[in-house]
């Protein structure tokens, strides 16, 4: 792990979140939020709001058994914007 980079660094960054409505077997609507950055973490819920926190959850608990496993942690892409 490259010094400072912990938990508390990562969950600083600005990561990048899309919330998806997604239409279940039932006809229920539920909301899917991801990190377009970091495959595979997802959360989900009844709200986009909800959705969001599960996804945070989600993300924390990955960041932790990368820096455990000593494997690399993605970070999010910072994308330049021109203002003229």
């Amino acid at each position: 792990m490259a010094e400072g980079k912990n938990l508390g660094y990562y969950n600083g960054l600005p990561w990048r979140v899309i919330i998806d409505p997604e239409r279940q077997e039932d006809g229920q609507i539920i909301f899917v939020a991801s990190h377009p950055e970091f495959d595979g973490v997802l959360g989900t819920g009844e709200t986009p709001e909800v959705a969001l926190a599960d996804l945070q959850a989600a993300r924390q608990s990955m960041i932790e058994a990368l820096l455990t496993e000593g494997y690399p942690v993605p970070e999010p892409a910072v994308l330049s914007s021109v203002v003229e």
